[in-house]
């Protein structure tokens, strides 16, 4: 297949998560960092002292768009997300999208039909199955090494202080939706990464920690799954315990099991004896994610890399708009059942 010329990709949102994706962009030999919309000149200022970027800045995303970009990298605040991912598939230009997709259902909606519609590219920013401690336990249920997969969990543990000014919109539901989509999207995702489709959701939350300014939605909750297989979930979500932060998988299967970078198989002799609990493989710990950007665990680098590559090379999109969709309506619904205490069949929410 014959490669492209290189590509063109505008930056909305020049914040801290946009500048990392702007350096990421700028060490990618196929793509161009072409332009940067962000109305904040200290956001500016930061981009060019980091990262020596020197081209041409908007004040708005329209603007960006009218430009001869190909596509763009939407880091902009959660709120804003809808409008500027609306705009971006009108506009015909590719799409990466940070998490959360939108931070109401009906807004993922409309970016999923506009996305189909203008037949553009679409990547959300999960990061995480791109880790390679979760491409090796894949590869494991691909080869059928773990047999059956009936249990799959993962955790989102962060302490956040209550006193940073974050939460200043960061617990703010018209700000920035719930914060355990925000946060756990990244758990719902990579459980059903293993997984596969979501049929039923339950859900508890509460808030629970102290905070300078109150939190509108949840710092805390539990949501269970049950996939279409049969097979069922769990996926913990605290922001702000005191420990630090930890994001946790826990993949069982009637062959083997995967505990973070600890494996289990049946073929491992007297691996259930006593003494021999470290009978197993045991990974890098370095897989094990640390939400330290650009480490091996945390692989966003790989990931604007794929989102190029779809581009370049026409790779097929590993989260498309379909599936981020399905992450964002299962998080919703786990908020939902949770509100009206009762388990949502996920059909409800996918229409």
């Amino acid at each position: 297949m014959k490669q492209k010329a290189r590509i063109r990709i505008g930056l909305i949102g020049a914040g801290w998560m946009g500048r990392h994706h702007a350096g990421n962009i700028m060490r990618n030999p196929d793509a161009e960092l072409a332009g940067v919309a962000d109305v904040n000149e200290v956001n500016i200022a930061h981009l060019r002292q980091d990262a020596g970027w020197d081209g041409p800045v908007y004040k708005d995303h329209q603007s960006l768009l009218e430009s001869a970009v190909d596509a763009v990298v939407i880091a902009s605040p959660n709120s804003h997300h809808a409008a500027m991912c609306l705009d971006a598939a009108h506009a015909g230009k590719h799409l990466y999208c940070e998490k959360p997709m939108a931070i109401t259902l009906e807004d993922c909606r409309r970016i999923r039909d506009a996305v189909r519609k203008a037949r553009v590219k679409y990547l959300i920013g999960y990061h995480r199955r791109l880790n390679p401690l979760y491409q090796y336990a894949h590869q494991l249920v691909r080869e059928g090494r773990l047999g059956d997969v009936f249990m799959v969990e993962s955790d989102y543990l962060h302490h956040i202080p209550g006193d940073w000014d974050i939460w200043s919109w960061l617990g703010k539901e018209g700000v920035a939706g719930s914060l355990f989509h925000a946060g756990s999207g990244h758990n719902v995702d990579l459980i059903r990464f293993f997984g596969g489709d979501i049929a039923e959701v339950s859900c508890m939350k509460g808030t629970f920690l102290p905070r300078k300014q109150q939190v509108e939605t949840e710092d805390t909750a539990l949501a269970m799954f049950r996939f279409a297989s049969g097979a069922v979930g769990k996926v913990q979500f605290c922001v702000g315990p005191i420990l630090p932060f930890q994001f946790n998988l826990r993949l069982y299967g009637t062959r083997g099991s995967v505990l973070n970078n600890r494996v289990w198989l049946d073929s491992i002799p007297k691996f259930a004896d006593p003494g021999h609990e470290r009978d197993c493989v045991e990974l890098p710990a370095s897989w094990v994610p640390d939400n330290v950007q650009g480490g091996i665990s945390e692989p966003w680098g790989k990931l604007m890399d794929h989102f190029v590559d779809m581009m370049v090379r026409e790779v097929p999109c590993l989260n498309d708009v379909d599936s981020a969709f399905q992450t964002s309506a299962a998080c919703f619904a786990a908020m939902e059942a949770a509100k009206r205490n009762t388990v949502i069949n996920l059909k409800e929410m996918m229409q």
